[in-house]
């Protein structure tokens, strides 16, 4: 499991197609919007590797001028990392 929380600054007037685009991505949910363009957001995916694409994608999002991490945890399911012999 990977939870993320993050800040992403989007240019004021492309917010709303900045948020729209974020919650189309599996995972993504978008918190909250400020006036200024700043998005709080959080992916929640089933590990550290889909997240890692989702986070990639946010470039590619016309509007968005920066993503900051904010936080991040990541833990193995129950049963991964085992080996069974």
């Amino acid at each position: 499991m990977s939870i993320t929380g993050l800040v992403i600054h989007a240019a004021p007037d492309r917010a709303p197609s900045v948020q729209g685009a974020l919650e189309a991505l599996d995972g993504t949910e978008v918190h909250k919007v400020t006036d200024d363009g700043k998005l709080v957001v959080t992916v929640d995916l089933a590990d550290d590797g889909q997240a890692a694409q989702v986070f990639d994608s946010f470039r590619t999002i016309p509007g968005v001028l920066s993503t900051s991490l904010v936080y991040t945890h990541f833990e193995e399911q129950d049963g991964e990392g085992e080996h069974v012999s």
